[in-house]
């Protein structure tokens, strides 16, 4: 049902949503009153884990606590967090410094007060672009654990400094499906120094039982991601092992279970009922529902069974028997190398016969020995203390060559000071004269329609307001654009321009060429929203595709099978669709200001700079900036045409790399 028929749903929704966001304001305000909270004034920091998750992730971080804590012996550590609630459940669990930001989008005291060295991050999540951008630190992906997932392999990971690996099959897995990627140079393998940090057990069991850990992960953000079992196989499984009296299981869920799919809620409700019911009526069951901290299972238990997640890769370093279902959507692409595929797949339609599986497995001795030569590939020395050496020698190395930048980062400054922002781009007076004035007209519509809500209620408030009005709109717009991309031609280029109107400018200033580019090869502009739609639709005729998710964004470059991916701004959902492996990513700088030449620029395949920039501004600017990124000009005339051919030398170079992996591919078959 639209919601412009169902106000009084909608007004319940924004008044929920804004007295959540009084409540975290509040909450906030009082905890940064706190000392505990507040960033300290005595130097820049050596390591900050950035964490700017709500509590339903802390199990990204919290596998962290122990190897940062034997850090903190020496260095200066903290956790930065961003919603308050999430950093006072942090201080609650380690001894660790706390800080929590001054807003959720503040980072000014990170920059001027924290100045940290290394910055660690768990996740990829999109709320990382803001202090990923963040020059004058070293940023290093550690991950929440080691995956066969393409997570593991996504080009995202090109925008830390580092990439702090397990072992030899990340450093194979990078190598084969991230191109453009100096593997050698940017990874640190450090094992998984979690086990060289003691987990007592809070539980202990003194029968003969067989004990089966089943920890299935989640649905995932996106129909691709949707490995998780507990719709498809859960209930089967463990109505299965609880009715063997030799059994013990523990179901450990993964914390988003349910929260985007109904039918993983249901299921999770129901594997929770099952071992209630087990619990009652057999004596001494002891069957567990497991919510802890992960660890001291890898000891207390005899077998697990998962999907293709991080959590089977730490069991994979205890050398024991590990079963793994198979996803039951087709879409979701599976590993084609690596442990996943020698060990046992459980299909949805087996899940029943899950004991006689187990029975097999358990006397399966060239199974049992491929489970320690797997663990060898992954995590390579294992021996006690090992990987927490290598992690805390990874760590010095990463601080050593921060330190040793400093002079350059302090000709960055004089460089970047030396070049004054140049008028913008009007090769094509009809389309781009007063685009300035026409942007300025655009905002000042906007807030004139708004100013009445922005007298009544907060900015937050009125992002709720516009996000659910338009929502009917927006889908209208996303069906349509659906339809134009399954029924037209592919194109080569696509433009992503995920921001609002006022962050389009630059790409504006290139639409004369984009246009030029076109008669050649086909270009298509992705967009987010129908504000950047109207926006650019009074300014082109190209090609323009609406996408409001993740998933509908993922569908259009499946479709579109584009060789480049454009883009002229650093909004967060735009890095979110740079994170694509299958086409060459360019980032087009502009000399409207060049806040642009900031850390996110690894990213990117190609950087198209403005003639007027020195040829080595943007290496010198940024540490160690990897040589694998090119940076062109566009030429010392900077007209249309010239930016054109810019364009489509890049289509052509991506085209002759595209037929290259292709045929590689092809060999290695």
């Amino acid at each position: 049902m639209s919601i412009f028929l169902t106000p009084l749903r909608t007004g319940r929704f924004v008044s929920q949503k804004l007295n959540d966001a009084v409540h975290i304001a509040a909450l906030r305000k009082k905890l940064r009153q706190e000392p505990a909270f507040l960033p300290p004034y005595d130097g820049p920091f050596d390591v900050l884990l950035n964490f700017p998750d709500s509590t339903i992730n802390l199990y990204q971080v919290r596998q962290w606590y122990g190897p940062l804590e034997h850090l903190a012996q020496r260095l200066k550590v903290g956790i930065l967090c961003y919603h308050p609630e999430t950093a006072r459940q942090i201080s609650e669990e380690t001894s660790l410094k706390i800080i929590l930001t001054p807003g959720y989008i503040d980072l000014s005291e990170v920059e001027d007060v924290l100045r940290p060295k290394v910055i660690l991050y768990p996740n990829q999540n999109y709320a990382n672009y803001r202090i990923l951008g963040l020059e004058s630190s070293e940023h290093v992906f550690i991950c929440h654990g080691e995956s066969d997932k393409i997570y593991m392999a996504s080009n995202w990971i090109k925008i830390f400094n580092y990439f702090f690996i397990a072992g030899q099959a990340s450093r194979d897995r990078l190598t084969r499906h991230v191109r453009n990627y100096d593997v050698d140079d940017r990874t640190i393998m450090i094992g998984r120094p979690q086990i060289d940090i003691p987990q007592p057990a809070p539980f202990l069991w003194d029968d003969e039982r067989t004990t089966i850990i089943y920890a299935p992960t989640w649905e995932g953000g996106r129909l691709t991601m949707r490995y998780g079992s507990v719709a498809s196989h859960g209930v089967a499984i463990v109505q299965a092992l609880v009715s063997e009296k030799n059994l013990r299981v523990i179901y450990r869920p993964h914390p988003r279970t349910g929260i985007y799919s109904g039918d993983f809620l249901s299921a999770d409700a129901e594997i929770r009922r099952i071992i209630a019911s087990a619990n009652q009526t057999e004596e001494n069951a002891s069957h567990l529902v497991d919510e802890t901290p992960f660890g001291w299972q890898l000891t207390a238990a005899d077998l697990m069974i998962t999907d293709i997640s991080a959590v089977a890769y730490d069991w994979l370093t205890t050398g024991k028997p590990l079963l793994v279902t198979e996803p039951l959507e087709a879409q979701v692409p599976t590993p084609h190398e690596g442990i996943m595929t020698i060990l046992p797949k459980i299909k949805a339609s087996a899940s029943s016969s899950i004991v006689s599986i187990i029975e097999s497995v358990l006397h399966d001795e060239v199974l049992i020995k491929s489970f320690s030569e797997g663990a060898d590939y992954y995590y390579g020395d294992r021996r006690p203390g090992a990987s927490l050496q290598r992690f805390t020698d990874a760590i010095d190395y990463v601080l050593e060559e921060h330190d040793r930048s400093l002079p350059t980062r302090d000709c960055r400054h004089r460089a970047l000071s030396s070049v004054s922002p140049a008028r913008p781009f009007s090769a094509s007076p009809s389309r781009t004269r007063g685009t300035k004035a026409r942007l300025t007209a655009a905002v000042k519509q906007i807030k004139a329609q708004t100013m009445p809500v922005i007298k009544s209620v907060s900015s937050v408030g009125r992002r709720l307001l516009t996000t659910t009005v338009l929502t009917s709109r927006t889908q209208s717009l996303v069906a349509r654009s659906a339809n134009v991309a399954e029924y037209h031609q592919q194109s080569p280029i696509v433009v992503t321009a995920m921001g609002n109107p006022e962050d389009l400018a630059p790409l504006v200033d290139w639409l004369p060429a984009l246009e030029l580019a076109n008669r050649s090869e086909r270009v298509t502009i992705v967009v987010g929203n129908p504000h950047a739609y109207r926006f650019l639709r009074r300014r082109t005729r190209l090609r323009i595709l609406v996408g409001n998710n993740a998933t509908v964004t993922e569908s259009f470059y499946s479709g579109l099978a584009p060789l480049l991916d454009v883009h002229f701004d650093q909004a967060k959902l735009n890095l979110r669709e740079a994170g694509h492996n299958t086409m060459r990513h360019v980032y087009v700088g502009s000399l409207r200001n060049l806040e642009w030449i900031n850390n996110r620029l690894r990213l990117f395949d190609l950087i198209i700079q403005p003639p007027q920039l020195p040829d080595r501004m943007i290496r010198e600017a940024l540490i160690h900036f990897p040589e694998t990124i090119d940076i062109v000009s566009v030429g010392a005339e900077d007209t249309a045409p010239a930016r054109a051919r810019a364009i489509r030398d890049a289509v052509e170079y991506s085209s002759e790399l595209r037929q290259a992996l292709t045929w590689e591919v092809g060999q290695a078959r």
